[in-house]
């Protein structure tokens, strides 16, 4: 995907060009239902957050700013987010499997027994595996972990073995690399 027709499409979009909404869709939609896919765990699920990611992509449009992210990158936010808030909705209205249990749970889905397995398993694309690959283990861990399986920060340190700040600081840290890595792949 382009990012500077993907810029274009969400600035139609800021304008309430609906075809530029149809075409981000057509042009997105597999790529960011994977992402939704990745957190809810389920198809049904992952097509009502994407369905909800596109309303408010289509609302924010006029937020997007170029320089502050890549439109895949802020659309992809948008999608984890609303997979974020519908787990947190059913968790309201059903008994979550706590600690371990819900890492294996996890786990089981990517089809790994054990976290180093379950992470090298994940489909993401090339570019992004690279410099992915290039952090230090608890960065790409804490990354993968909290942005393709939407752990929270404190889900993280029960995880990781880690005190909140850590977490915390290996997210931001690992988010800004893997930000300047990306940047420096499409320049």
């Amino acid at each position: 995907m382009d990012n500077n027709e993907l810029i274009d499409l969400l600035a139609h979009c800021a304008l309430r060009d609906q075809k530029a909404l149809q075409s981000l869709y057509q042009k997105t939609s597999a790529y960011l239902n994977a992402v939704a896919y990745r957190i809810v765990g389920s198809k049904e699920c992952s097509n009502e957050v994407l369905q909800d990611a596109f309303v408010q992509i289509w609302e924010n449009a006029q937020n997007y700013s170029p320089n502050q992210a890549l439109p895949l990158t802020w659309m992809s936010s948008i999608v984890r987010y609303r997979a974020i808030d519908k787990i947190r909705r059913e968790k309201r209205h059903n008994n979550r499997l706590g600690g371990e249990d819900e890492e294996h749970a996890i786990l089981n889905v990517c089809g790994g027994t054990e976290p180093d397995v379950a992470l090298e398993n994940l489909c993401l694309s090339e570019d992004l595996e690279s410099c992915l690959d290039q952090m230090n283990e608890k960065f790409k861990k804490s990354i993968k972990l909290a942005y393709l399986y939407g752990y929270s920060r404190e889900e993280l340190v029960g995880i990781l073995g880690a005190n909140l700040n850590t977490v915390k600081s290996w997210l931001r840290r690992g988010s800004i690399k893997l930000k300047e890595c990306l940047q420096n792949n499409y320049d």
